[in-house]
């Protein structure tokens, strides 16, 4: 065989994956080649087996008109997707609050292994379970799909309306919100400069007393503004473009400047408090922070999933 078919071919291999009539396809291909080089050129040889390949289309191209009918998951399954995932992921979570709060590690054979979580940083796991989740119920009903059994997969008649949330997502910014918004910022940003902080220990009139020391209050006040800021030009970018991609980013980059921050802790940055136990107070709220950032981001990925869902089946 030529050289330059044989290595043709192969790169159509790589794209045609684990097909069953890989073989087929490709004895199919090479036959089609060395006709069209004899029909045109008069002869099969070097020289005109690669006018043909030239001519034939891009290796991977050629492999996706094989492929057309062959689905990864089946288009009656593609729905079941996102669904089954939201429930084994609310599972895996549950699960994974309870490991949590009983400071212990789960083994759930062969689905879920839960690492012992000692403090909020281990909450930057949770995306982590979406994204294996996602893969668990992808490969389920990929083999479910390949074993060419008719299948009715159970799903209750509940909804959720996704392209309604999807559109109130994406509506346009407005002016007055956003006015406000850059109003709160500034009186933040004032007040910052003004103390060197924007965590109050008291707001007694003869004197403001920070919550943290003093490295510690740049650090956190900082870290606050970084995520409002960002969220400020989320929104001015949505003037321009309203899109669930500037809702993911935005949520992925709050995301990253509070890991940062949890992940740089300052040492007895509290100052002595007396009411209460403010340390717990402050994890709690990070906590919270954490969650529902989390929440919007995941939401986001969601959003987007469905969307490249239903443009293939658009396609198709």
């Amino acid at each position: 065989m030529s050289e330059k078919l044989e290595k043709y071919l192969e790169e159509i291999s790589h794209y045609l994956g684990t097909s069953k009539e890989k073989q087929e396809i490709l004895t199919e291909i090479k036959s089609h080649i060395m006709e069209k080089a004899e029909q045109e050129f008069g002869e099969v040889t070097e020289e005109s087996l690669e006018g043909v390949i030239k001519i034939y289309g891009n290796p991977r191209e050629v492999a996706e008109k094989y492929m057309d009918d062959q689905q990864i998951i089946a288009p009656l399954f593609k729905g079941h997707l996102f669904r089954y995932t939201a429930v084994v992921f609310f599972i895996h979570f549950t699960l994974a609050v309870l490991a949590f709060l009983f400071k212990t590690r789960m083994l759930i054979l062969p689905f879920f292994f839960i690492p012992k979580m000692d403090n909020f940083q281990d909450l930057f796991y949770i995306p982590m379970m979406f994204i294996y989740d996602l893969g668990l119920v992808g490969i389920i009903l990929y083999f479910v799909t390949q074993s060419g059994k008719t299948v009715r997969l159970p799903w209750p008649k509940l909804k959720l309306n996704w392209q309604k949330m999807a559109d109130s997502r994406q509506e346009k910014s407005k002016l007055i919100p956003l006015t406000l918004m850059i109003l709160g910022y500034a009186a933040l940003v004032y007040g910052y400069v003004r103390y060197h902080t924007l965590f109050f220990k008291s707001l007694n009139p003869g004197g403001m007393e920070s919550l943290f020391n003093p490295e510690a209050s740049r650090w956190y006040s900082l870290a606050l503004l970084s995520i409002l800021g960002v969220g400020i030009l989320a929104y001015i970018v949505k003037f321009f473009a309203s899109s669930e991609w500037v809702n993911l980013l935005r949520s992925g980059s709050q995301l990253v400047i509070l890991g940062i921050v949890i992940n740089r802790p300052i040492e007895d940055a509290i100052q002595e408090f007396f009411y209460f136990d403010i340390h717990l107070v402050a994890d709690l709220m990070v906590a919270f922070i954490a969650v529902l950032l989390m929440i919007d981001f995941l939401k986001s990925l969601i959003i987007l999933g469905r969307k490249a869902l239903n443009k293939e089946r658009q396609r198709s």
